[in-house]
């Protein structure tokens, strides 16, 4: 317990005894004034490193009665008297950053109208291809249909063409009987054209038979 409060002590003792406060870096700048000269330490009767003009930047490192500890973009450090500096870019400084910031901005807007041209192109080349696309599938769409009313016709056509075959094929079995009917009558024909020649001189031969038999009587009677 002692120990602990002998550390907490021993840090108030060197919080205490601290020559000035330390703050964050940042960057501040010299109001406008002539020339303001740059110390090795904190006090007229130091020794001047450097003289600053008009809104040069620095580091602010540490403050301490009055004086401020900074820092140049060169890298060395001393003391100023904290109300020459100030956290507000010089007007100039403005003015140039403001003016470097609207070129990067007009830039970046022409850049931004040639791709917005570029859009356009696009969504007219689009708007276009799109159109041709939309006539392209109704084309489709109509073939497809006709195509169908094709592949309708095509099927009734093989179905009516079934039919004919099968009733030519029933025609071809009716035919082929008739022709053997035909035949049949062509030979029935025959035979009764034959019976009844054969008939006829039959009949003639015996009519001529008994008819000479009756001439011959006649003549025996008349002798």
């Amino acid at each position: 317990m002692k120990i602990l409060f002998a550390c907490i002590y021993s840090a108030l003792v060197l919080l205490f005894c601290l020559p000035a406060p330390l703050v964050f870096a940042s960057t501040w700048y010299v109001k406008p004034s002539a020339e303001l000269p740059l110390r090795r330490g904190q006090g007229t009767d130091f020794k001047i490193i450097a003289v600053l003009s008009n809104g040069t930047p620095v580091t602010f490192l540490e403050e301490n009665n009055g004086w401020a500890k900074v820092r140049l973009k060169s890298g060395k450090e001393g003391w100023i008297l904290k109300r020459y500096l100030g956290q507000e870019m010089p007007l100039i400084d403005q003015v140039a950053q403001l003016e470097q910031t609207k070129n990067q901005l007009k830039e970046q807007l022409e850049k931004t109208d040639t791709r917005f041209t570029e859009l356009m192109r696009v969504h007219n080349q689009t708007e276009k291809d799109l159109t041709a696309c939309m006539a392209e599938r109704d084309t489709i769409k109509n073939d497809f249909a006709q195509l169908q009313k094709d592949t309708a016709d095509v099927v009734q056509t093989k179905q009516q063409l079934a039919l004919a075959k099968k009733q030519l094929a029933n025609l071809s079995k009716s035919v082929s009987t008739l022709q053997l009917e035909n035949t049949g009558l062509k030979k029935s024909s025959s035979m009764i054209w034959f019976v009844t020649g054969a008939g006829v001189l039959l009949l003639g031969w015996f009519i001529g038979l008994v008819t000479g038999k009756r001439n011959k009587k006649r003549r025996s009677s008349l002798l």
